[in-house]
């Protein structure tokens, strides 16, 4: 599932998974905040997921699949 998620989508999962504000991924990223909304949503729609919760939880099982 994760592998459908375009590089952008996967690029904001990843720094939301770290703890980082839709502010920080925004500037860092050179985008806009309601970019990373956009992104965010389509992430959790890609996802199949409603809750931030799960989506974290498929991207723990898809890197344990990576490395096995």
């Amino acid at each position: 599932m994760i592998n459908t998620l375009s590089p952008r989508e996967r690029q904001v999962l990843e720094a939301l998974v770290a703890g980082q504000p839709n502010t920080i991924i925004a500037f860092d990223l050179g985008i806009s905040v309601r970019t990373v909304e956009v992104h965010r949503s389509r992430m959790m729609d890609r996802l199949g997921v409603h809750q931030f919760a799960e989506a974290v939880r498929l991207l723990v099982l898809a890197s344990f699949a990576e490395r096995a």
